[in-house]
């Protein structure tokens, strides 16, 4: 197994001019990118080290074009388009569905603090004070 190579250092790699050819690969699920370097090979991995899956050959190359790579070979010849993608992330539909409810929240409280705003009646400490006693002696 070829050894791995974060995007940054992927990016020095190609800004010196040591990246003698690039590859998509496919396989399972996806397109992985590798590296010919000097006498050996490096995939693109992911910030925790793992090979870096790509869904499709747009999203390998606009990385690739970021990181200054503009010709790469694509090898389809593994590629399994039928299979489930495995980077599926159903608990994203409920992260978004609550992003949803609390900004609808934050706006019913913006919306009742804009009326408090507007309110024309204001009280002072010193008749919240009273109101509060008067509310814990029970003559509310």
């Amino acid at each position: 197994m070829p050894q791995t190579v974060k995007l940054a250092t992927a990016r020095e790699l190609a800004a010196a001019g040591s990246v003698r050819e690039t590859l998509l690969i496919g396989q399972c699920g996806g397109y992985t990118v590798r590296f010919k370097v000097g006498t050996g090979e490096r995939v693109l991995a992911t910030k925790e080290g793992s090979q870096r899956l790509f869904t499709g050959i747009d999203a390998a190359a606009r990385v690739l074009r970021d990181i200054g790579i503009a010709r790469y070979q694509v090898d389809a010849s593994g590629l399994s388009p039928n299979v489930a993608n495995p980077r599926r992330r159903p608990d994203r539909a409920a992260a978004l569905r609550q992003t949803h409810e609390d900004a609808a929240y934050l706006a019913f409280l913006q919306g009742r603090a804009e009326a408090g705003r507007r309110d024309p009646v204001r009280y002072t400490d010193e008749q919240v004070n009273e109101r509060m006693k008067a509310l814990r002696a029970g003559r509310g």
